[in-house]
């Protein structure tokens, strides 16, 4: 099913635009939740390095319990130079980072835009079809999320929040993904 099909995507986008392979590539991605656990796996299952951003640790920890996740970075700059560390070596690690994604997805583009990193692919499977439910807010703690979807009188402001911060995430990706092809 889902691990399946990601790999099969993710071998596909190897042959495609990275040579061939993603034996030193990597690929960012947010949403360890629900099927989001499949993309880390995937990716490692493909030869990549996986960047999983997630903003519960409740959900990472989960994905390290299960292997479905190899490690965790303390922060960005952590991230960052497992990913160069592993990617020099060829060898295919999933690493999670705690955050928000349109909050660290716009700092990728500001340090690849200064020379740093920039990903081999960029993908996404956060909850963002439920703005109340399943994407948190930039800005927001996990905890002022959690009591927004628990009394309606915040929702139309939850949703506002969210939404705006799908725009943020989804124009990095676009940014990421432009920088690849220019």
């Amino acid at each position: 099913g889902i691990v399946q099909g990601t790999y099969e995507t993710f071998v596909e986008a190897g042959r495609q635009h990275c040579g061939g392979q993603l034996g030193d590539r990597w690929i960012v991605t947010a949403g360890l939740g629900g099927m989001g656990g499949a993309q880390p796996l995937a990716a490692t299952f493909a030869g990549a390095v996986s960047l999983n951003i997630e903003c519960q640790q409740a959900s990472i920890d989960f994905r390290l319990r299960t292997r479905y996740l190899d490690k965790q970075a303390r922060d960005l700059d952590d991230a960052l130079a497992l990913i160069r560390h592993h990617t020099e070596r060829r060898e295919a690690v999933s690493i999670g980072l705690l955050g928000n994604a349109a909050e660290l997805l716009p700092e990728l583009v500001k340090r690849a835009k200064a020379g740093g990193l920039k990903p081999d692919l960029v993908t996404d499977q956060t909850s963002a079809h439920d703005l109340i439910h399943g994407y948190l807010p930039a800005g927001w703690s996990v905890e002022r999320w959690r009591a927004a979807q628990d009394d309606s009188n915040q929702h139309t402001r939850l949703t506002k929040a969210a939404a705006q911060s799908c725009a943020v995430h989804v124009q990095a990706m676009l940014d990421l993904h432009a920088m690849r092809i220019a």
